[in-house]
């Protein structure tokens, strides 16, 4: 492994990414909408919308060995129809690239809210668990849909290592996304009818470590990535010195939709986004610790205080 292309390359995640494979004397390709960083930006650099057709020649001529695709809108947004052009056009877009330039290895980078949140699910849910879709909640559902062609990619061109990752809820020092403002900017926690849900944090030191253990491995398919604990709302009140409070569902999707409504700047997510809250989408990265090999530098709880400690440092 040593020419790799990145999409989202100047995002949260690319950006460790691009830092740790230069590193290691990797020569890498970065694509993204946004400029590249002033510092630590990649071996080359090609501005452009994930969706852009001209990519396929862009890649070409760097002639890859590898293809890590990060290139998403995370953040809820209301245009609806936009975001599944970037999050579902876009990576149609690579697969087609994929098929067309057939590098050794291609990872997509998915999300544990693939795997759904749902009532019934085990705590926590191995690799080989069936993706459920949460629809109420369009990145998670859009990340469910994308694992099938995915894995049907996968089945496609076997001679390619295809794999895809589900990290948890990345976390850091310096982390500031629209779940970390949710989480710990509230003056105080809810427990949706009275549940101390179950949240799972992973550092973005393994979410990177553990992307680049599996392409050194030449691994294929589905990769949970996510500790082996995890926390629950009572712990994070706890390390922040909050109160929770105790509302039923209802009160809070209907509080939600109306904040959602309304553009309240305080709310950044659909009410979708509540199943997330309320029901179990805890992890086990069985895979990367028996077949990889890989082992986590950092507890959920670790992560947290990392967090928390950047939060309070800023």
């Amino acid at each position: 492994m040593q020419r790799i292309v990145i999409t989202g390359s100047s995002g949260y995640l690319g950006r460790k990414l691009v830092a740790t494979l230069l590193k290691q004397g990797k020569t890498v390709l970065g694509i993204d909408i946004t400029n590249a960083p002033d510092d630590g930006g990649p071996s080359e650099f090609y501005q452009a919308d994930i969706c852009d057709e001209n990519l396929l020649e862009v890649v070409r001529s760097f002639a890859p060995d590898t293809i890590v695709h990060a290139a998403f809108i995370v953040k809820p947004i209301r245009d609806t129809k936009r975001m599944t052009a970037v999050n579902i056009g876009g990576t149609d877009n690579m697969i087609r690239i994929v098929r067309e330039v057939r590098p050794n290895r291609f990872l997509f980078v998915s999300s544990a809210t693939a795997l759904g949140a749902w009532p019934d699910n085990p705590i926590p849910l191995p690799d080989t668990w069936i993706p459920r879709a949460r629809p109420e909640f369009q990145y998670a559902a859009d990340k469910t849909a994308l694992e099938g062609k995915v894995s049907a990619l996968a089945a496609e061109i076997p001679d390619t290592a295809v794999s895809w990752i589900r990290p948890a809820v990345v976390g850091g020092p310096k982390v500031d996304n629209y779940l970390s403002r949710f989480i710990f900017n509230n003056p105080m926690l809810v427990k949706i009818d009275g549940e101390d849900s179950t949240v799972q944090f992973v550092h973005e030191d393994d979410v990177v470590g553990a992307t680049c253990a599996i392409l050194e491995a030449d691994a294929r398919g589905p990769f949970n990535v996510g500790p082996a604990d995890w926390t629950t709302i009572s712990l994070i009140a706890g390390e922040t010195n909050r109160r929770t409070i105790s509302l039923p569902f209802g009160v809070v999707w209907w509080a939600a939709w109306l904040a959602w409504k309304v553009h309240y700047f305080f709310h950044e997510s659909p009410p979708g986004f509540l199943y997330f809250a309320k029901y179990p989408w805890v992890v086990s990265a069985d895979r990367l610790r028996d077949e990889v090999g890989y082992k986590f530098q950092y507890s959920a709880e670790e992560t947290m205080r990392a967090i928390i400690d950047g939060r309070r440092k800023k």
